[in-house]
């Protein structure tokens, strides 16, 4: 099936809803035959944790990222994302296969090129998980770009932060949406971000833009969401004459 999306969504399992959600709100699309075919695999207990593999020596989470690209390539896939921002660091992405013909879109990639066309320099901010932070995924392709400067929040925030992540009562990965303790948590860290003289802040864990549901900036600092730019990405790749395109 020429032209489909597939998501390797379960990482976690609301992030790649939210994926797909990007997906068909960028689709130019007046009836349901319009929209893109796109195939979603949640598969959680094949993909272990990313943060768990980078800082602390878990379990690989490549083979099953790999195994997902493979299902949804025989579904008819052309183009597939990884709705995680931690799955892209190079240890692990840069393991995964994918069959000839189908592109594995890499979405921090795609974010910092997206950065760098709409706000050209300055300082932007960034909050993720521990994985994303500690092990500098955004540092690598950041260095591409002198003029841009990366800022990290000091390291209770970010710890701050990754509960809201993933506390096992409150956090978001825990609820099917944001709890005011997490959302705070992370309205908290943007907010110090801009204080630090950041334009704008990336939301750089997939569970991150649940707390600002359909808001490009807050408190006039701007929200860089790397899912809807992987979704841009996703539907450029497989019928480019149907992206809207992301208005900041």
């Amino acid at each position: 099936m020429a032209g489909a999306i597939g998501i390797i969504g379960g990482v976690g399992p609301m992030a790649g809803l939210d994926l797909a959600r990007q997906v068909f709100m960028q689709t130019k699309a007046t009836s349901d035959q319009d929209h893109i075919d796109l195939f979603l695999v949640s598969c959680p207990r094949l993909i272990p944790d990313r943060t768990e593999y980078l800082l602390h020596g878990g379990d690989d989470p490549a083979p099953g990222i790999e195994a997902c690209a493979q299902r949804l390539s025989a579904m008819g896939a052309a183009a597939i994302g990884v709705a995680c921002n931690t799955a892209h660091s190079p240890r692990i992405l840069s393991r995964v296969r994918v069959p000839s013909g189908v592109v594995l879109v890499n979405m921090i990639d795609s974010t910092c090129a997206f950065i760098a066309e709409h706000f050209g320099k300055g300082k932007i901010g960034i909050i993720a998980t521990l994985g994303t932070i500690h092990t500098g995924i955004y540092d690598e392709y950041f260095a591409r770009y002198p003029d841009l400067e990366l800022v990290k929040a000091p390291e209770q925030t970010n710890r701050s932060v990754h509960e809201a992540i993933y506390h096992r009562e409150w956090g978001i990965k825990s609820t099917q949406r944001p709890t005011p303790q997490a959302s705070e948590a992370v309205k908290g860290a943007v907010r110090e971000l801009g204080q630090a003289g950041c334009s704008a802040v990336i939301l750089g864990c997939t569970e991150l833009p649940l707390v600002f549901q359909g808001q490009s900036s807050f408190e006039g600092i701007g929200l860089i969401d790397p899912t809807e730019v992987l979704a841009t990405e996703l539907i450029r790749h497989t019928q480019p004459d149907k992206l809207i395109g992301i208005k900041l």
